[in-house]
């Protein structure tokens, strides 16, 4: 169900949130996904909006069935795009004071969406991101750990070069390790993110599926905008440990195909200057991500699927190995807005695409 903007506009009056849900890796989940909103958010709290970017036809239509039974949801339709094309389309349509962007492999947890608006209000934060913690999936470790709590944006030189290196602090630790309280972030990630709509509307949003989250924390950072985690809200990220669809594959292979995910390196070099130190890293981990949410498809468990995973990615590190000269790349860097005049990058090109 697609409303005239004059109606979403008159939801939007009475409600401070928008929350978009769009596709990350795969297909499968968004009803999951859509439910849990709908269970640990107060409706008084929001408008969603689902922006449908080729899911396929019972999916789609399991999708509007939700719609029609929920006045305060919303279907866009915008075919087979990736999500940054998609809410580069929409945002300009969001008439609410903050926007929600949500992937759809994502769970919010009761009590998740208060603390967001409330430390947006008092801190006057531009973003705010929630504390995401990952389940059992790609890669061996607890059944549940920490994925992102705060994020730095460090740069190191190698053989000549500086090169940017994302550094997310308790990195897959216990959530009981993780700490409590609210602290600056240089960035986030768009397993869910909370925005002041206003800055969403003003800022670039560049046609990425890899780093788009940093570039975007580096504009805010040259705005003089403030980025904050507050861990009292809590996401759970399933990380392909459910399993997918073999129609999943469509989406899994626009986003993270080897053509889309270099020419978003080159985007990113363009706009700002710098290559990242594990950008041949993150390509073999598109793969991996390929490798692994087939096994699943193959009902093969996690963990097994884990070790065939991680045989396979060592066979072809051996004969492709990967660029990474240093030792230490975290301990020989320094965060880099040290390293640069004012403390605040300097964008070098606003091409989007």
């Amino acid at each position: 169900m697609t409303e005239p903007r004059s109606v979403q506009q008159q939801h939007a009056a009475d409600k401070p949130v928008t929350i978009v849900i769009t596709p990350r890796d795969r297909y499968t989940g968004i009803i999951e996904c859509i439910n849990t909103v709908y269970k640990c958010t107060s409706v008084e709290l929001f408008d969603l909006v689902v922006l449908d970017l080729g899911y396929p036809a019972a999916l789609a239509r399991d999708i509007q069935a939700a719609c029609t039974e929920k006045p305060n949801m919303t279907v866009i339709t915008d075919g087979r795009i990736i999500p940054m094309e998609a809410l580069r389309r929409y945002r300009e349509r969001i008439a609410t004071r903050y926007t929600v962007l949500l992937d759809n492999d994502s769970r919010v947890t009761p009590g998740w969406l208060e603390p967001l608006i409330e430390t947006a209000e008092s801190q006057g934060a531009a973003v705010v991101s929630p504390l995401t913690l990952e389940k059992a999936g790609v890669d061996e470790g607890a059944e549940l750990r920490n994925h992102l709590y705060t994020n730095e944006i460090r740069v190191v030189a190698a053989e000549g070069e500086s090169r940017l290196i994302e550094h997310k602090s308790y990195r897959r630790s216990l959530p009981e390790e993780v700490p409590a309280e609210i602290r600056p972030t240089q960035a986030f990630e768009l397993h869910c993110v909370f925005f002041r709509t206003a800055t969403l509307q003003a800022i670039e949003i560049p046609q990425m599926t890899i780093r788009e989250h940093l570039d975007i924390g580096m504009q805010l950072k040259a705005r003089g905008e403030q980025l904050v985690a507050d861990p009292r809200s809590v996401i759970h990220f399933d990380n392909l440990g459910t399993r997918a669809a073999l129609s999943d594959l469509l989406y899994f292979n626009l986003r993270w195909n080897g053509r889309v995910t270099y020419d978003s390196s080159r985007l990113f070099e363009k706009r700002w200057g710098y290559k990242f130190y594990s950008e041949e890293s993150i390509y073999n981990w598109a793969i991996r991500r390929r490798l692994f949410l087939l096994l699943r498809w193959l009902h093969l468990p996690i963990g097994l699927a884990n070790k065939v995973d991680k045989v396979f990615s060592a066979i072809r590190r051996r004969l492709f190995p990967i660029w990474d000269p240093l030792p230490d790349p975290i301990g020989n860097s320094t965060l880099l807005y040290e390293t640069v005049e004012g403390g605040a990058p300097k964008q070098l090109s606003h091409a989007v695409a």
